[in-house]
């Protein structure tokens, strides 16, 4: 009997486990955990490890990070070369001269004074280890994209972790970037980002996301209205916003039906009990 009673809840696991596997990301998480997320002491903005490591075991499952290149052209997770992040000092800088560190130089000098700094293969490693996971890169807008993306690309391929690629969310930000990263690797999964062109219209938008295949699209809470749920209501698009860490402010998402946002606090359980009304 107890042989039996293992064997049947073994393959209701398997079921359950293999239900939700076959759901995209946007359809599973309805959070998108900002920057690796806060940390135990209360810190956002690290993309540090301390900070995935506490939102993983939280339940966060899909995760943003912000990403810059250092002087030796390594791939590092770092929202941009202008904050401190109580890095500053290690690096050399001054009140005249921000010199973009080296890799080396990035590494050596912990975030805040205490959380761990991440080049963009470390986080490769985890989601290897992780095959849970999904990342939604956010590498900010840059001229030259087929530069940026070699190096994000080439990252994975060199040290023999291309099947992690198909768990990237490219974030692009406006429409010719699309065809740009593609032309440098045919990724799985794409956002729209609108918080660099702005919103045009939700025929421009929508009829773009369509052609191209990408099923989210992204814009700041703040711009979230009637006029543009409803301009975007003929088109097959999840609407996701960001950031959202106050409650308050993710009931109001949810009145106006977005499918999910990007927080530094809110859990995905959260989230769903917002959607669902609870």
């Amino acid at each position: 009997m107890a042989l039996f009673l293992e064997l049947f809840l073994g393959i209701c696991c398997l079921g359950a486990c293999g239900e939700e596997a076959d759901k995209e990301w946007y359809d599973a998480y309805p959070v998108i955990c900002h920057a690796l997320g806060v940390t135990e002491e209360g810190d956002t903005l690290t993309n540090s490890r301390e900070a995935f490591e506490r939102n993983y075991k939280l339940g966060q499952r899909v995760f943003e990070t912000d990403l810059a290149i250092t002087s030796d052209d390594v791939v590092v997770l770092r929202h941009d070369w202008d904050s401190d992040l109580g890095q500053g000092k290690s690096f050399g800088w001054t009140d005249e001269n921000k010199e973009i560190p080296s890799c080396e130089t990035f590494l050596a000098a912990p975030i805040l004074g205490k959380y761990t700094p991440m080049t963009l293969l470390d986080l490769y490693q985890i989601m290897d280890e992780h095959t849970d996971i999904y990342v939604v890169l956010d590498p900010k807008y840059d001229p030259d994209v087929n530069h940026q993306f070699s190096r994000i690309v080439s990252t994975a391929l060199d040290n023999g972790y291309e099947s992690v690629l198909d768990r990237v969310v490219v974030q692009i930000y406006y429409e010719d970037m699309y065809d740009e990263v593609e032309k440098v690797y045919p990724f799985r999964n794409y956002i729209y980002t609108l918080y660099y062109i702005g919103f045009s219209s939700g025929d421009e938008v929508g009829s773009f996301c369509q052609e191209k295949g990408i099923p989210v699209l992204v814009m700041p809470y703040t711009w979230v209205n009637q006029d543009i749920c409803q301009s975007l209501q003929d088109y097959p698009l999840q609407l996701y916003v960001h950031t959202v860490n106050e409650e308050t402010d993710a009931r109001n998402m949810a009145g106006f039906h977005v499918d999910g946002i990007y927080s530094d606090v809110i859990l995905p359980d959260q989230m769903e009990k917002i959607l669902d009304g609870g």
